[in-house]
């Protein structure tokens, strides 16, 4: 019979560049994300944040007794799954230690957990956007959420997102001006100001010009992601 489903187990050297282990030659497996709300080039298993980068337990077995403890949460909701995928922005909670941590992006474009303070509010990448019945429109944001909004938000827009209450507090545009944090590639981790985006022809991705504090460089325009102008990890 054939076999069905994916694995549950990918080869570590077969890990994502976003995922931050320094010894994927060490040994052969690591557990491979779930399908959750995001890809998995851009998540870690949730598995791999409490045990290899926080260090909150020495195994496998350790972490799945912590999180059927049900003392772990992603963005306010308990998790007890090992291979929950987590991605930029989350916010991981352990209730019984009130320790916080939001996944953040380093210049070395890899996933990475930085306490914080509690937080009850995330910064959302529109990256879909459609017309429902009776005209309402519908966003799907960077971490799978799907929530109702104006049809003045864009895809590229970033929307202030209340945790608590499910709701839409602010839209920041990718417009001339904005603030972006920019996702991927070399430039990744930096904040620069979006100077203007360049459309490309024959099908080549749009490009966005930016300055930051170490002068002017360009970028591909899907990798930048708008945050307030006084962004700083884990402000709410």
């Amino acid at each position: 019979m054939a076999k069905r489903g994916e694995s549950k187990h990918l080869k570590r050297i077969a890990l994502s560049k976003s995922v931050p282990m320094s010894n994927k030659k060490e040994y052969t497996w690591v557990i491979n994300p779930s399908p959750g709300p995001h890809n998995k080039k851009n998540s870690i298993p949730l598995v791999i944040v409490i045990r290899d980068i926080l260090g909150f337990a020495k195994t496998a077995r350790e972490v799945r007794t912590i999180l059927n403890s049900k003392l772990v949460s992603v963005d306010g909701v308990t998790r007890t799954e090992p291979d929950f995928p987590v991605g930029l922005f989350d916010i991981i909670s352990f209730s019984k230690a009130d320790k916080h941590y939001q996944i953040v992006v380093d210049k070395k474009a890899r996933l990475m957990p930085k306490e914080i303070e509690k937080l009850n509010k995330k910064l959302l990448k529109v990256v879909g956007k459609r017309v429902m019945k009776k005209g309402k429109i519908s966003l799907t944001l960077h971490d799978g959420k799907s929530i109702a909004a104006d049809n003045h938000v864009k895809v590229g827009d970033t929307v202030l997102f209340n945790l608590e209450n499910n709701k839409l507090e602010k839209v920041l545009k990718l417009e001339k001006g904005a603030t972006c944090l920019i996702t991927e590639g070399k430039h990744a981790g930096a904040i620069a100001k979006l100077l203007d985006v360049i459309s490309r022809k024959e099908g080549k991705p749009s490009e966005a010009k930016l300055d930051s504090k170490d002068g002017e460089f360009i970028t591909v325009a899907k990798y930048l992601f708008v945050v307030e102008k006084d962004f700083q990890i884990g402000a709410s």
